[in-house]
């Protein structure tokens, strides 16, 4: 082989590499966490929220714990002042709300800095945090 061949190759070699491994790379799911304080109304609810994304679907995942004296009564989840969707406190006082892009649902964009809430019926905070 000549050096402009073997420089070709080289190139080629690095170049059918990178096209490989950039959509391997791309694929990686990415995801942020907030954790969720209660509100001065109920001080020792707690949670978390989770956003994920990957290969253009989106997931939202909101968890609320310790609202024990809200069983049975509906609450609202807000991200970045949006209404994303509400939740049923259980008995033991947790309630969950899971929203999906993959399944046809609204899904807002999340980056760091984003605000979640958790709202009663009458818009009393229960938890919020930041992404």
């Amino acid at each position: 082989m000549t050096r402009i061949s073997r420089t070709m190759f080289a190139l080629v070699l690095i170049a059918a590499v990178t096209a490989v491994v950039s959509p391997a790379a791309q694929a990686q799911p990415a995801s942020i966490t907030a954790t969720l304080k209660g509100g001065a109304a109920f001080p020792a609810a707690s949670g978390k929220a989770k956003f994920s994304h990957e290969a253009g679907n989106r997931e939202l995942e909101v968890e609320i714990e310790h609202a024990r004296r809200l069983a049975g009564r509906r609450l609202t989840v807000f991200v970045a002042g949006t209404k994303v969707g509400t939740m049923v406190v259980g008995r033991l006082g947790n309630a969950h709300l899971n929203r999906s892009t993959q399944l046809g649902q609204a899904v807002p964009r999340v980056s760091a800095g984003t605000g979640v809430s958790v709202h009663t019926a009458a818009g009393v905070i229960v938890a919020k945090g930041r992404f």
